[in-house]
């Protein structure tokens, strides 16, 4: 009787959790109608703006696996201890939408939010690619 008791409580148990450990299946990143992934970067510059209003921008090139796959969101962080612009790129791709599985090239332009940083040199990362750049008072200087 015991164990019948036991195993009760635990059918119970699973089915009470069943909802939670399901959710964690499914990103919360969007609606389920679409697929959503980190972009393949294959590199990134720095494109520099006129000395006048110093400023800079993020040239990011990478491709995508299918046709029908496109960029949906660019974020932007600073790590003002590292000096690092961490930039994150996410695709999306509908998922009941035949697509060709052809690999496609897309480029992307961010600005880098550079204002009121002190001269120095600056990291920028984009889904795990990196250059760096020289922030000087009237002209911004990219590494090679």
């Amino acid at each position: 009787m015991v164990t019948l008791r036991r195993g009760a409580i635990r059918l119970w148990v699973l089915f009470a959790l069943l909802p939670f450990l399901l959710s964690g299946c499914r990103s919360n990143q969007g609606p389920a109608e679409f697929l959503f992934r980190e972009a393949a970067v294959e590199s990134v510059d720095v494109s520099l703006t006129d000395a006048r209003s110093v400023g800079a921008n993020a040239v990011i090139r990478g491709t995508v696996p299918e046709a029908c796959t496109k960029l949906d969101e660019i974020r932007q962080e600073y790590i003002d201890s590292t000096s690092t612009f961490v930039l994150t790129l996410t695709t999306r791709r509908p998922l009941e939408e035949p697509c060709l599985q052809v690999v496609t090239p897309f480029e992307a332009t961010v600005p880098l939010a550079i204002e009121r940083l002190p001269d120095g040199i600056y990291t920028v990362v984009a889904n795990g690619v990196t250059t760096t750049f020289r922030l000087d008072v009237d002209v911004l200087v990219p590494i090679k």
